[in-house]
């Protein structure tokens, strides 16, 4: 009996320690089974907080070589990694298309020219839906398609007399709601008239207009010499139907026009806007030598508030052109940049911007140096990004083959230096100043001799008493001086035919009475250089160069 007594106690042990291991092994197994369980749901957690934390934008996308060219940006806070490219066709003529990218992007960064070697094939004719897709799953869309929603803008001035050069101002938004690109756009423009179209539209297409922009074409047109209605409308090449629009002008003779109280070119300054100096037009074509161009813009600001000034352009239509910066006001912040097809000298306030103060002018000019090559014919774009918003303004610049000389026109503040005192805005005039006199002044700032340069300088029409102070000296002959029937005045002076060898500078003066004002008032003076540019025997044409110079009245 004592023997079964301890065999008992040794078979409870045994089945004891059976039990306590299989509870501790299971009681391990469920820990670290909940262990695991925690720790995935914790990286699924952190996964789907990187997910939401990860954002990327397809900024632009435009169809180069038939190939989609797209432009990403890392707009979050974490690199992300782009895996695939997909391409839905929405017209139906071809299947869904993909592409695997290999492409990181920090915070912050972009990546240029995304799908141009994906091996999908693009039309700028069909519309499509891009998607590019990340490592983490979140994906970016972008629709492309000639069909999106546009405004079409036509300004042509209401009466023009017959013979006179006319510029037709065509803009083009594109509305979309969603971002949508209109790629490869043509305008069209047509009338209804007997009219000989000297240039445009400038330029003659653009390669991609993004969702809320505008494109601007501008057309000159000589008018007819019978007086009557002319009709014009705009679309775009493969514009959606009924996408059209219409505008009206007359042509009439100078009997016909009214008089009226203040000039179009004070009525021009009351609104911010661009002036321009000193636009070289044509620019020299001369080989082996230092060629100097001089931009001017002034920004009026008529407001009765402060106006900032965050950046200021000028881009050229054509690559190549500007080589490097000669002369620069304000001093610092300018800098020039070669984007492929466009050069683009453009100065930057950062964190600093230039303010305006209200009812004046502000101030920019740089003087280039440009690039020597057989033609430079192209179109200028000058743009400021201001607080009350974008402007811009186009003017083109004529070239040749044939050698010529370069031409700068801008207003002085000192003729016995205008070289180095040369601005775009005429000190501020005290109301009802009798016989204040103004500079305007022409600089060959080209190689080649010139001469006989005529000036065209339109006066105000609330300035009067106009009077010739050169007077056939100074390199001047005697100028004529003719009242338009808005009551501004032209002035017509041209230099005498002496030499006027690369680098001469000529000032010309006239005195004027200024306007009585109650309150601060601007006015806009244009002017217009013209002289002859021969391309062969027995040929000639004219060509110009325009600057215009702000003028503050106070009381």
């Amino acid at each position: 009996m004592r023997y079964r007594r301890g065999l008992s106690t040794v078979v409870g042990a045994v089945f004891f320690i059976i039990a306590t291991t299989t509870v501790i092994t299971y009681i391990t197994y469920s820990m670290n089974s909940i262990d695991n369980f925690s720790q995935s749901v914790i990286v699924s957690e952190s996964q789907n907080i990187d997910r939401g934390r990860e954002e990327i934008t397809i900024s632009q996308v435009r169809i180069d070589g038939l190939k989609f060219n797209m432009t990403v940006v890392n707009t979050g806070s974490l690199p992300v990694h782009l895996t695939r490219l997909w391409v839905t066709n929405q017209d139906g003529v071809t299947a869904d298309q993909k592409a695997d990218l290999d492409i990181n992007l920090n915070p912050g960064q972009q990546q240029y020219n995304i799908g141009q070697y994906a091996g999908i094939s693009a039309d700028s004719t069909e519309s499509y839906n891009l998607k590019v897709v990340t490592e983490r799953g979140n994906i970016a869309t972008f629709h492309v398609s000639p069909d999106v929603s546009t405004q079409i803008q036509l300004v042509l001035p209401g009466e023009v007399q017959p013979g006179e050069n006319f510029r037709v101002v065509t803009l083009i938004t594109n509305n979309s709601t969603v971002p949508n690109n209109i790629v490869d756009l043509v305008p069209i423009i047509l009338n209804n008239g007997s009219l000989t179209q000297i240039d445009g539209p400038l330029p003659p297409s653009i390669k991609t207009l993004p969702q809320g922009n505008t494109a601007t074409f501008t057309s000159t047109y000589v008018a007819p010499s019978l007086s009557g209605g002319i009709g014009f409308n705009a679309t775009y090449a493969g514009a959606p139907t009924g996408t059209i629009v219409n505008s009206n002008m007359t042509v009439a003779l100078s009997s016909e026009s009214e008089a009226a109280t203040s000039s179009q070119w004070s009525q021009a300054a009351s609104r911010v806007g661009i002036l321009i100096s000193g636009i070289p037009n044509p620019v020299s074509s001369s080989v082996g030598t230092v060629e100097y161009g001089k931009w001017g813009i002034g920004i009026i600001n008529p407001l009765d508030r402060d106006v900032k000034i965050y950046s200021v352009g000028i881009m050229s239509e054509v690559d190549n052109i500007m080589d490097k910066i000669i002369a620069k006001e304000p001093s610092s912040g300018w800098t020039i940049r070669d984007l492929g097809v466009h050069d683009v000298v453009i100065w930057e306030g950062g964190s600093t911007p230039i303010t305006i103060p209200q009812k004046s002018v502000g101030q920019f000019r740089v003087e280039i140096d440009l690039k020597q090559s057989a033609l430079y014919e192209s179109g200028y774009t000058v743009q400021a990004l201001t607080s009350e918003g974008k402007l811009s303004t186009t003017y083109t610049v004529l070239s040749s083959g044939t050698l010529f000389p370069l031409i700068n026109t801008f207003y002085t503040n000192n003729t016995a230096a205008p070289a180095t005192n040369w601005t775009f805005i005429i000190e501020n005039i005290k109301s009802s100043t009798n016989n204040q006199i103004f500079n305007a002044t022409i600089q060959n700032g080209g190689s080649t001799m010139l001469s006989g340069v005529t000036l065209l300088i339109l006066v105000p029409a609330d300035f009067t008493n106009i009077q010739d102070v050169s007077a056939g000296s100074g390199g001047w002959n005697d100028a004529a001086i003719d009242q338009n029937p808005d009551g501004s005045h032209i002035i017509t002076v041209s230099t005498t035919l002496s030499s006027f060898i690369g680098g001469d500078i000529k000032t010309y003066q006239f005195s004027a009475d200024i306007p009585t004002v109650s309150d601060d008032k601007l006015y806009v003076f244009q002017t217009t250089a013209i002289y002859p540019l021969f391309t062969g025997a027995g040929k000639s044409q004219l060509a110009s160069s325009l600057s215009e110079a702000g003028v503050e009245i106070v009381p």
